[in-house]
């Protein structure tokens, strides 16, 4: 880090596939921060004053911008990530479909909902949806613009503004997305980025922003949720979705030409830098072999590197790619065999090649802990009850994968997966639905992006009610008398036995004056 006295701290992008400087940027402290969280607070009011229907064809121009600067974007996503060309437009093509699920179905799912009151006759009840103000997003490195539209996409359907504390990693794809909201006609400042390290993440979660979105490791989410209860406003709603170790069941009925090339491509998609990568394969013993010799052959056929031709790209955080050695030496050391793959290319660059274990045993790192990357861990079980019960042994729960000839099969066994999320016969295909929601449970976080339920993450719900009759008092206010008695008295037989039967007894309780 250089340090330049006019302005704040600087820090280095830094490309993963030579070490050279692709951008630098400030580490802005905390007053940049409450400056960002303000300005962001102040744009709010003008753009909640907008009917959903307004904001939303806000959203879908901003989608047009997206689809016109697609290669803008796919560039600078590249230039951070190093990823291949198709995965970095994939970040804007699955952008684009969640604006159009929100331009399209939030108007509605947003409006006011009328309330039944039961035996209160004289009163209007409805419920509404809110925003919270200002949502506060920190997104990690692996995907640097879809980890940012999934809560910008959402946060301004729902009437919010935001400030998006981006990773040091990948700051400069993310810091697009204010200019792209700008051209789209969503107001100046309504949606702003602050650059920096941890200790800029930290004075976000403490700026006064209203909501937390985060996505990252367990570890850290365990931070921002005690630094948001602590928060001096009160404490701060969270949504996190956090670390993941996601099992793939691969049942003896399965067809293993396509398993073998699903669990390929879930395993080593952007290198194994995703929330919901294959990390673990559960393999009946049966067709364990088979599919360890298919997808070895297939793995060992992707090139890697950073040029136009390339299925695997760098992995974008050194100290990452040292976890997946590190993972590798702990397997081979209790008795793993590396099928192919297992050794890094030299520095500077950060390839880490495809590599498939057999032979997996629970007591190994790469079974239990999230690696995080190009790893692919095959594990022999007796039957499909093993593979779930080894599957549901972590404390994660993001996604998992049933792999099955027979598709009732295949959903009966995700039903007992403890996961957020569960393909049958497909892989990371769950991303590019924009109406499913994404989230976990247990040490895999919760709250949910994505989907319609991302809506209800970014507002919160407030209820009126509203007398009809304009009567000088309700029957149930002081004075309490024999009267009032009764009355709760008919009430309960009215609403306990409901029917005839009930308004029968009630006119008893009422006209007989019992009780």
């Amino acid at each position: 880090m250089t340090h330049d006295n006019s302005v704040q701290d600087l820090f280095e992008v830094r490309s993963p596939l030579d070490g050279s400087v692709v951008v630098e940027l400030p580490v802005q402290d905390a007053g940049s921060v409450r400056d960002a969280v303000a300005g962001a607070r102040s744009a709010q009011a003008g753009w909640v004053a907008l009917s959903p229907s307004v904001r939303a064809r806000n959203l879908r121009r901003l989608a047009d911008g997206l689809r016109q600067h697609a290669d803008d974007i796919a560039g600078r996503i590249r230039a951070e990530t190093g990823k291949p060309e198709a995965e970095a437009l994939t970040e804007v093509l699955v952008s684009i479909e969640l604006l159009r699920l929100y331009a399209a179905k939030a108007p509605r799912h947003l409006r006011a909902r009328r309330v039944n009151t039961g035996w209160l006759v004289g009163k209007s009840a409805w419920t509404e949806r809110e925003p919270y103000g200002v949502i506060g997003a920190i997104t990690p490195w692996t995907y640097p613009f879809i980890l940012a539209m999934d809560c910008v996409s959402p946060a301004l359907a729902a009437g919010n503004g935001v400030v998006i504390k981006p990773s040091e990693l990948t700051p400069w794809t993310t810091l697009l997305i204010p200019g792209l909201c700008e051209e789209a006609g969503i107001p100046e400042g309504l949606v702003r980025v602050v650059t920096g390290d941890g200790s800029t993440g930290a004075e976000l979660v403490s700026a006064g922003v209203d909501r937390v979105v985060f996505t990252g490791s367990t570890a850290t989410g365990r931070k921002i949720m005690t630094a948001a209860a602590a928060a001096a406003a009160g404490p701060t709603p969270v949504t996190l979705e956090l670390g993941g170790k996601d099992a793939a069941l691969v049942l003896e009925d399965a067809d293993l030409e396509r398993t073998a090339r699903g669990i390929v491509f879930g395993a080593f998609f952007n290198a194994g830098q995703t929330c919901i990568s294959v990390e673990r394969v559960y393999v009946v013993r049966a067709v364990y072999d088979d599919l360890a010799e298919r997808v070895t052959a297939l793995a060992s056929t992707l090139r890697t590197g950073g040029g136009d031709d390339v299925d695997i790209g760098p992995m974008v955080s050194v100290a990452q790619r040292d976890i997946v050695e590190e993972h590798v030496r702990d397997a081979l050391s209790r008795g793993a065999r590396v099928l192919t793959g297992g050794r890094p290319e030299p520095a500077p660059s950060q390839v880490y090649p495809p590599t498939v274990l057999a032979d997996v045993t629970d007591d190994m790192m790469v079974a239990r802990v999230e690696s995080f990357g190009p790893l692919l861990p095959l594990i022999a079980v007796a039957d499909e009850a093993e593979a779930i019960r080894r599957a549901n042994a972590t404390p994660y729960g993001l996604f998992a994968s049933v792999w099955t000839g027979d598709r009732k099969r295949g959903i009966r066994v995700a039903r007992q997966l403890r996961a957020g999320g569960v393909s049958i016969n497909d892989v990371l295909s769950h991303y590019g639905v924009a109406a499913l929601p994404m989230g976990g449970v247990g040490a895999s976080g919760f709250g949910r992006r994505r989907g319609l339920q991302a809506l209800d993450e970014m507002s919160r719900t407030r209820t009126l009610m509203s007398d009809r009759l304009g009567l000088r008092r309700e029957p149930w206010w002081f004075p309490y008398s024999l009267r009032t008695s009764r009355l709760v008295r008919a009430l309960l037989e009215l609403r306990g036995r409901g029917g005839p039967r009930g308004l029968l007894s009630a006119l008893r309780r009422l006209l007989a004056g019992g009780g």
